[in-house]
């Protein structure tokens, strides 16, 4: 399968069986909205906003990335992949001084390489020390330190209708800003698994992955994640994952790179007022079963599709559908939980045993050759032109990549034009080249692809990278 298909099949974990537009969960607030104070302007100022977090905003490239994570419906994960030879663009921002990074998930797995530019410029492979499927949470380290780090602000304390912006690298423009508001806090997707998102209309496009989504005070109250598409360009609709979420997750995949939780083998959406009417029950709280998994403790105490979980525990009222999700996911592996059922418009009570779910285990990513790379992983031929045959223009040409040339975005067809200021026309010119040029130093190369020109920077052959201490 290529790189172009399996980009189209791609899908951020939060989604779980998306199966249609409507009805996508009710939105619900921490605080009231109504007791928000007016705003003196029409819209917001984000200049000081976006000149405060750049800093803290990277731009991630990777190498081999090649998601096999099924499509549901037509949400698309904000990811460039495919671009030649499985390289892909995606954002992330610094959430701890001595390298730590948070993006999204599914734009690092299946990763083989991934480097990371800050935004002073400076280039750094990245580890990858946890992901999280479920929330779409992947934390990242490079060797450095001192590094700028963005405020955190709560994403609980988001309205609807409030402004918000991202900043992120869409097709691989770094740092872009794009502004819109809150549509919805929080939206949770129907048979999905409870996690929550915020929806926007903030343009998204891919590349935005990992990115930052921030407050008109500079405040990042979540991290871009998803869009909702037919295409997979911005459409009106996105989602980001809330802050508060994401810092939980990113806090434990730092301190044991896992994360682990419990879950009881059942899918659930929450219950609208609609939906609350055709089961018989007066008040839109709950949580309504969509799917349970086989050989799960559902399945074993019997809950079935079609069951409304009204609370978890002794509580008498019904419980908001998220506090019914938080209660299972931290809920201990062997314990047993007592479900408030509601079934065939009559309560019944059902003891549910807690397994615990496996933990994502981070991609091990291939080490970046130092010295025995040949051509930076290129293989080359010389065109002669068409009284040689070849009917390209003369000139030297790739004809396969691997390894630096690879992770750098070169690929087949591409026509090398120079070697840092100097020109090349064929082997020896561009082998004489390199060997003017310091293994050490950074080598740029000017690559023809198409009617466009651009250099293209290839990392030292003598590789920086440090070692890392836990």
């Amino acid at each position: 399968m290529n790189n172009h298909i399996l980009a189209r099949r791609t899908i951020a974990a939060v989604v779980g069986a998306l199966a249609m537009a409507s009805g996508m969960g009710a939105w619900s607030q921490t605080r009231s909205c109504l007791d928000r104070p007016a705003s003196a302007s029409q819209g917001a100022d984000f200049v000081a906003a976006a000149a405060r977090q750049a800093p803290a905003v990277v731009s991630i490239t990777v190498a081999g990335a090649g998601n096999d994570w099924p499509v549901a419906g037509d949400m698309q994960p904000s990811t460039r992949l495919g671009q030649g030879g499985g390289r892909g663009f995606a954002s992330g921002f610094v959430v701890h001084r001595d390298g730590y990074i948070l993006t999204s998930a599914h734009a690092v797995t299946g990763a083989q390489a991934i480097s990371i530019a800050t935004a002073d410029q400076r280039r750094f492979d990245a580890e990858v020390v946890g992901i999280d499927r479920r929330t779409d949470v992947a934390l990242l380290r490079i060797a450095a330190s001192n590094l700028p780090v963005v405020t955190v602000g709560h994403s609980s304390e988001l309205c609807p209708g409030e402004w918000v912006a991202a900043m992120g690298a869409p097709f691989g423009f770094e740092r872009s800003v794009t502004a819109g508001v809150v549509s919805a806090n929080p939206r949770y997707m129907p048979g999905g698994n409870g996690v929550p998102l915020i929806q926007t209309d903030v343009a998204l496009n891919p590349g935005n992955s990992g990115g930052p989504l921030f407050d008109e005070h500079g405040n990042v109250v979540g991290m871009n994640s998803m869009i909702y598409s037919a295409s997979g360009g911005y459409f009106g609709v996105s989602f980001s994952l809330p802050i508060d979420t994401a810092m939980r997750v990113a806090d434990e995949l730092r301190a044991t790179g896992r994360v682990t939780r419990g879950h009881i083998g059942a899918r659930t959406q929450p219950l609208t007022a609609e939906l609350a009417q055709a089961f018989g029950l007066e008040a839109a709280s709950g949580a309504l079963v969509v799917r349970v998994d086989a050989d799960s403790p559902a399945e074993a105490a019997g809950l079935r599709s079609g069951d409304v979980v009204l609370a978890v525990g002794a509580a008498a009222a019904a419980m908001p559908y998220a506090e019914i999700q938080e209660r299972v996911a931290s809920a201990t592996q062997g314990s047993r939980l007592a479900l408030r059922i509601w079934r065939h418009r009559a309560p019944l009570t059902v003891q549910v045993g807690v397994a615990q779910s496996a933990p994502d285990i981070a991609p091990k990513l291939v080490a970046r050759a130092d010295t025995q790379e040949l051509r930076f992983g290129l293989e080359l031929a010389e065109r002669k032109g068409v009284l040689g045959i070849s009917l390209q223009d003369p000139g030297l040409y790739v004809q396969g990549v691997s390894g630096s040339a690879q992770r750098a975005g070169l690929r087949y067809g591409d026509a090398l034009v120079a070697v840092n200021d100097v020109r090349v026309a064929g082997l020896a010119d561009f082998d004489a080249a390199i060997r003017t040029i310091p293994e050490s130093d950074t080598v740029a190369l000017l690559v023809m692809r198409g009617a466009n020109r651009s250099y293209i920077p290839i990392p030292p052959r003598v590789s920086k990278r440090a070692a890392l201490t836990p």
